[in-house]
């Protein structure tokens, strides 16, 4: 049953959707550089042998990039989300991008990420990549990190990402255009990197590797910038693993 809080959320990232003319976000050099490199692929680089020959589970999807990404590598691959149209134009562009050898790996599908259709203890590694913020609801949301942890395998992975909140200038914004109805998203709730290791213990995962938007940089400073500055990036995660 999707809320009412949550149908705004839905409209928003659909309002300004067009079948015919879906932005590639490989397009966007920052959001790949930044979000996919540095914090997504970085962590699922982590993982012992990657992706290969794993059941992977993905929350939440709009242009299937880590689909096509991925679909030679994986065992299968589960993507969901909430919104019908957004999965029907994903399995558009799936159909697509994909290699037909390997299109039959990949299923996306509508599903609740608060409520997930699948066995316990089903999937090799779970990650939410930037999409579990975006529940409205806090019961929901933190449902939604359990379903996570319950759908993953003992001693399997978990990578979850989010906007961070010491990132002051990019929290300040979204908290301001969240209360004057303005935000792309509906809404987005930002957690620290302290926060988001806490909610991963609490539901029985253990961190294991951090990632930033900001540091990692090379030469001999490299080591003493990270520490300082990679708490402060716009977007953080941890790869963890389920006790």
């Amino acid at each position: 049953m999707i809320s009412e809080k949550q149908s705004i959320v839905i409209d928003h990232f659909t309002k300004h959707l067009n079948p015919e003319d879906v932005f590639d976000v490989r397009n966007d050099w920052n959001y790949m550089h930044q979000s996919k490199f540095k914090v997504d692929y970085k962590l699922v680089s982590k993982i012992p042998g990657g992706l290969n020959n794993k059941v992977v589970l993905n929350i939440g999807t709009f242009f299937p990039i880590d689909e096509i990404y991925f679909a030679s590598r994986v065992k299968k691959f589960y993507s969901i989300d909430i919104a019908p149209e957004i999965i029907s134009l994903a399995n558009k562009i799936a159909d697509k991008e994909i290699h037909p050898n390997f299109r039959d790996r990949v299923v996306i599908e509508v599903a609740d990420a608060s409520q997930l259709p699948y066995e316990d203890n089903f999937f090799d590694v779970s990650f939410s990549f930037s999409t579990l913020e975006h529940i409205p609801e806090k019961e929901k949301r933190e449902r939604a990190f359990s379903e996570l942890t319950r759908v993953t395998q003992k001693s399997g992975f978990v990578i979850i990402t989010v906007p961070n909140k010491l990132n002051f200038g990019k929290y300040l914004q979204s908290t301001l255009m969240q209360k004057r109805g303005t935000s792309p998203f509906g809404f987005e709730k930002h957690y620290s990197p302290g926060e988001l290791k806490r909610i991963m213990l609490k539901n029985g995962i253990q961190p294991l590797i951090f990632a930033s938007s900001a540091g990692d940089y090379s030469g001999i400073m490299a080591s003493l910038h990270d520490l300082v500055i990679r708490n402060f990036g716009h977007r953080v995660g941890w790869l963890g693993q389920k006790l």
